[in-house]
């Protein structure tokens, strides 16, 4: 994945009550009544609040989402990685330069996407696809136009930050839709399973369209490079207290291509994945 950075191309209403006052005295409404043979039909309902997302409170709770996020990434960095392949082998023809790229999850399947944004509605224009089905293929199927905008903005939001790593690292802005707003997370690219780099990861969040900016990480982990050797377990020791790093976890996962148990140590926890489930067993420490 060395060759990614360079050929990405720059992601209530309130019911009135029912009584009036009239001569210091409330009086019900008459209730209408129904001619014969009419049916009654019920009043709409008044405009519910929509109720916020639940806020994740226990540990696995929160390592749960983090991990999610690890998986998406990882699948996010493959699907770039399948796309640009395929445009280098010309399996996806000719692609112009001022086409944009990005990745999104489409019914739990990542395409990348080809597309140019627009002043016009839906703001982006969708070129071609290529979704990661039977080893990867180009596909002509419909795909949420508003999440590949947001996702796009975001994206080139990512690209215009300075990366951690002062250009001696390899890092990637990384857009995930999030329901109702996009966190685009600055990753390492994972090059070599045997020596990675974690830490780095910072986070910028946007709006879901991917033009307002809602939060912006003040700091980031430190990086540090990690030789990851083949065996029957592999342990990572994390510098955070409870909840892994993004990087970290990612490369937890990775890590199950050399060892079929891979051990994630923060202070106060021990996380046990094992390959073939994605099951994690934590053990408090």
């Amino acid at each position: 994945m060395t060759a990614l950075l360079s050929t990405v191309v720059v992601v209530t209403l309130v019911g009135s009550s029912a009584l009036e006052a009239q001569g210091g005295e409330k009086k019900v409404k008459p209730k209408p009544t129904i001619p014969a043979g009419a049916t009654a039909v019920s009043p709409p309902d008044a405009m519910k609040v929509p109720t916020s997302p639940r806020v994740p409170t226990t540990f696995d709770e929160l390592f749960a989402e983090r991990d999610k996020r690890a998986l998406d990434a990882l699948g996010y960095l493959r699907c770039l990685q399948v796309t640009l392949s395929a445009i280098q082998s010309g399996r996806l023809g000719q692609v112009p330069r001022e086409w944009l790229i990005t990745c999104v999850k489409q019914d739990s399947e990542w395409r990348g996407v080809f597309s140019e944004l627009t002043e016009d509605a839906p703001g982006i224009r969708i070129h071609r696809q290529f979704a990661l089905r039977g080893g990867g293929m180009p596909v002509d199927d419909v795909v949420d136009t508003a999440t590949v905008a947001g996702i796009t903005r975001a994206m080139l939001r990512g690209l215009a930050a300075p990366l951690p790593g002062k250009g001696s690292f390899e890092f990637l802005p990384v857009p995930l839709m999030q329901g109702t707003f996009i966190e685009v997370w600055f990753l390492p690219v994972p090059n070599n399973p045997q020596r990675a780099v974690v830490g780095g990861d910072s986070l910028i969040q946007m709006s879901s369209d991917g033009v307002r900016e809602l939060g912006h990480a003040r700091s980031a982990p430190p990086i540090r490079t990690i030789s990851v050797s083949a065996g029957q377990t592999f342990t990572l020791a994390s510098t955070e207290e409870r909840i892994p790093q993004l990087s970290e976890l990612m490369l937890a996962h990775l890590a199950l291509s050399l060892a079929p148990e891979v051990r994630v140590l923060t202070k106060q926890y021990e996380s046990i994945f094992k390959s073939g489930t994605l099951n994690v067993q934590h053990v408090q420490r």
